[in-house]
């Protein structure tokens, strides 16, 4: 009787431990199938050229605005993980938009923020970002407005967004920095385009820059509509819950074909604003 039960535990412990292994590697599966979607989104050139799109702020006579950017001291240290990887969208376009008017020393704050908060997530060992070698950044540092140098920051950023893509396929964890870090910039970018926009007039000298935020809004709606069908996954990654609040901000960009009035920009601000908000907030 004794040998037949322990017979009866290890053989229900076996069926456990394979069904728990059919189980992971059917959600592995269904990752990869979600994200293979994404290919022609998050190819690496089609991010490089999103990227580089932030020089549109410039063509339209806009200027930098220190207080439009996130804080960069204490702000990350009382952050819940999900708050950490929107940050790092919000940090990565800030690190752009700094290096585009040539703030060197706003330049290495976002970024070096930016390069640090994997760590902060323990995902370290999961992503390798790639980042300047010393003589890189010196020499960004020392000519910030040098366009190749900010080329030079595109093609890593670019290329670690594609890196964070491709790991996302078998990875949760990493898929939720993928998506919740593409939250974070285009929250970020609509922020401090629809705050500029006020400041400066609305009007046709926008109207590219402002197509550039549909297209952005674009590209990130495919991101969440290739995982939406999941009911798991929509639920741990927001993806309808955020599908919700960019679509109406799509439709004035669209129905507008850029060119907004003030009351267009303020409603988008009434969007974008209080999702910034839950994130920037310095600690008490």
């Amino acid at each position: 009787m004794k040998l037949a039960r322990s017979w009866f535990v290890i053989m229900a412990a076996v069926l456990c431990l394979t069904a728990g292994t059919v189980l992971a590697a059917d959600k592995a599966q269904e990752l990869k199938q979600e994200s293979g979607k994404l290919e022609v989104v998050v190819n690496e050139s089609r991010v490089r050229q999103t990227l580089d799109k932030v020089g549109l702020f410039k063509k339209a006579g806009l200027s930098y605005q220190p207080s439009l950017v996130v804080p960069v001291e204490g702000v990350v240290g009382c952050k819940d993980n999900e708050q950490l990887r929107v940050l790092m969208g919000m940090y990565t376009f800030d690190a752009n938009y700094a290096l585009l008017f040539g703030k060197k020393q706003e330049f290495a704050a976002a970024n070096g923020l930016r390069n640090d908060i994997p760590d902060r997530l323990n995902l370290r060992g999961k992503l390798k970002l790639k980042t300047f070698t010393p003589d890189e950044l010196k020499k960004v540092l020392d000519n910030p407005d040098d366009p190749a140098n900010r080329d030079l920051y595109v093609k890593y950023a670019s290329a670690n967004i594609h890196d964070m893509w491709e790991a996302s396929k078998s990875d949760q964890e990493i898929l939720q920095l993928f998506l919740d870090f593409g939250y974070g910039g285009v929250v970020q970018c609509l922020y401090v385009a629809s705050k500029l926009a006020l400041a400066a007039g609305t009007g046709e000298k926008l109207v590219a820059l402002f197509n550039e935020q549909a297209a952005r809004l674009d590209k990130y709606d495919q991101a969440l509509a290739a995982y939406a069908g999941n009911p798991e996954l929509d639920a741990i990654l927001k993806c309808s819950q955020r599908e919700a609040l960019l679509k109406p901000v799509a439709y004035i960009l669209k129905a507008k074909k850029g060119n907004l009035a003030e009351p267009d920009v303020v409603k988008i601000l009434s969007w974008v604003e209080p999702e910034r908000s839950k994130v920037v907030g310095k600690c008490k």
